[in-house]
């Protein structure tokens, strides 16, 4: 499993989903069972830098919320934010 040292753009990641979850006032278990993963991978992804599979990627950007363009094309995001 790729961690975040690999993935240019993902550094955030794990923290953006645990910061989308709580913000909805989601548990771990209860977005873990939407997305279909068990509730410690989720933790792994949140904590650890874990980068999962590419469609757990996109079920946890959908749910969350989360910008697609931040982690898939993270130069668009730092040319924004230097504007």
């Amino acid at each position: 499993m790729p961690n975040v040292k690999d993935c240019p753009g993902f550094e955030s990641f794990g923290a953006d989903v645990q910061q989308a979850r709580e913000a909805v006032g989601m548990s771990r278990r209860e977005l873990a069972e939407r997305v279909g993963i068990d509730p410690r991978y989720l933790a792994n992804i949140e904590n650890d830098g874990t980068i999962p599979s590419l469609p757990v990627i996109i079920q946890l950007i959908k749910i969350c919320g989360l910008p697609v363009e931040r982690y898939f094309n993270p130069e668009i995001m730092r040319e924004e934010s230097a504007q």
